[in-house]
């Protein structure tokens, strides 16, 4: 039942519990005539209205109570799924925040990532909903950071080359990509065997593709992505009269509605 019209109910009950009471307190203190429109009568049916209504409010209140329990319940498991999907981000994060191309991490990593993704789908509170979907903001907005490069004068992003997908330690000079590849490319390890040593591991070789595309994918905005931006509403007034932090950022946007540039040259609008 909803919760406002239990709450109601309960109300209603309430008074009408306090009204017979009220009632039968008057009818014994022999003031009964003073309330006209009650049936003389009829007052021995007070104490059994006054009964059945209190136990309707029990009835109606256990209801209520278990109901809130149950959202409780909820709530709390909610809570926790978004803790564990946190935590799993900030594992994730921590995993490629120094941008290697270890195929055995990024393979543990996209693992991580799925699994803390998958959480959402057991969360039905919308606050918690809603908590979640800014952890995967944030955690999209740092990994793109770390798969991107900042190069030229003025520090532009650009993505990976793709030569660092193929695990090489000098993904950021070799130009050639078959190169990378054979580079890349897991080699033998040839060793004697004996007590004092472990047997080296192999090179990992080219990271994982599939590791590659699930990173990857959650990098991208999904197609159901609500971009608050276009809610957010120009300022008011004229940049003449702006002062303190804003001031150089309302010139920007000032000059912005009054120009633009073809082919290197400034041009007017209107």
């Amino acid at each position: 039942m909803n919760h406002k019209v239990t709450t109601f109910l309960l109300g209603l009950l309430a008074l009408s519990v306090f009204v017979s009471l009220l009632l039968s307190f008057i009818a014994v203190v022999g003031q009964i005539d003073l309330v006209p429109f009650i049936d003389k009568d009829k007052l021995s049916l007070l104490p059994g209205i006054s009964i059945s209504c209190g136990g309707m409010i029990a009835i109606l209140a256990f209801f209520r109570d278990r109901n809130h329990q149950k959202k409780d319940q909820i709530r709390k498991s909610d809570e926790i799924y978004l803790s564990l999907a946190r935590d799993s981000f900030n594992e994730v994060f921590s995993l490629l925040e120094d941008r290697n191309n270890d195929r055995i991490i990024w393979v543990r990593t996209s693992r991580l990532l799925m699994q803390a993704l998958d959480m959402k789908s057991k969360i039905t509170t919308q606050d918690i909903i809603d908590a979640f979907e800014l952890a995967e903001e944030r955690l999209r907005t740092e990994l793109y950071r770390t798969l991107s490069v900042s190069t030229g004068k003025h520090k532009n992003r650009q993505p990976l080359p793709p030569q660092f997908f193929y695990g090489i330690e000098d993904w950021e000079t070799e130009k050639n990509l078959d190169e990378a590849a054979i580079k890349g490319g897991s080699k033998m390890v040839v060793s004697s065997v004996n007590i004092h040593k472990n047997v080296p591991e192999p090179s990992s070789g080219s990271l994982a593709v599939q590791s590659v595309i699930a990173i990857f994918k959650f990098l991208k905005f999904p197609d159901d992505y609500k971009d608050p931006l276009p809610n957010v509403t120009d300022w008011e007034g004229n940049w003449e009269d702006s002062y303190g932090i804003e001031q150089g950022a309302r010139r920007f946007v000032a000059h912005t509605k009054q120009t633009y540039v073809i082919n290197g040259k400034l041009h007017k609008k209107g």
